[in-house]
């Protein structure tokens, strides 16, 4: 497998607005790579189109050399690319643990007539889902804010059960959009240490953040998109220096 994701000519276009301009990109298995760029240079349609919730105007996506541009989110989730929001988009009146149970909905085999007939099978199933989202809370920090209303938790513990709820479906590829957004310096720090213990333990993930800082510290590829279009492309040191990405993003020194 030579890429986990490569993107193909992506275009977007909204009412004649070009949003993503032919985007080519290969992002590489065990990395994490960072898309930065001005606000509306088209990064979050980016994300929307690689997990189907945009078809894209023109072009393709692959998905470990699969190609995925016309399947839907959830046939993308089942396939293993999970996916946080900048605006988060919990169940907000659920508890924290509904809500990491509502993650695994891509893969219920037992829909409402199979658990009319075969209540046993539908009881197995639920209990594998209880134990896995019991696990997950484990590993993000929250155990103890399972029985917890989501909506009512600080915003740094919101964005862990959202971060939880993608970790239900077993993601190969995690796409998170603006992860550090509205996080105080101590949430920022303890949800990126969160972040890269997932990638440690086997997750790759393409993010898309305004945080300089944490963009070139956790990067080992960055692309730069200015007006829906690639500008650059590099190590976070060879796209620091770049003429065009001083320019257009991080402004002239």
């Amino acid at each position: 497998m030579a890429t986990i994701l490569k993107l193909e000519g992506l275009t977007k276009n909204f009412s004649g607005l070009v949003a993503v301009n032919h985007l080519d990109l290969e992002m590489r298995p065990r990395t994490i790579h960072s898309m930065i760029g001005p606000n509306g240079s088209g990064k979050s349609t980016t994300i929307n189109m690689i997990n189907g919730s945009f078809p894209p105007t023109e072009g393709k996506v692959f998905f470990q050399d699969q190609e995925i541009t016309k399947k839907k989110t959830f046939e993308i989730g089942r396939l293993g690319i999970g996916r946080t929001y900048q605006n988060l988009k919990l169940f907000s009146s659920m508890s924290v643990f509904e809500n990491l149970m509502a993650g695994r909905s891509y893969f219920a085999k037992q829909g409402f007539v199979n658990f009319l007939f075969n209540q046993k099978l539908a009881q197995q199933e639920e209990r594998q889902i209880r134990e896995k989202a019991e696990y997950v809370l484990n590993y993000v920090g929250l155990y103890d804010h399972r029985n917890d209303i989501a909506g009512s938790l600080p915003y740094g513990n919101q964005k862990l059960v959202e971060l939880g709820r993608a970790l239900m479906i077993d993601p190969a590829l995690l796409l998170l959009d603006e992860p550090a957004a509205g996080l105080n310096p101590t949430e920022r720090t303890m949800f990126i240490d969160t972040l890269l213990r997932v990638f440690d333990d086997g997750v790759d993930l393409f993010l898309i953040e305004h945080n300089m800082d944490l963009v070139m510290n956790i990067s080992h590829t960055v692309t730069v998109i200015n007006f829906g279009a690639k500008i650059a492309e590099g190590t976070p040191a060879e796209v620091q220096s770049h003429p065009e990405v001083i320019r257009a993003y991080l402004g002239e020194r």
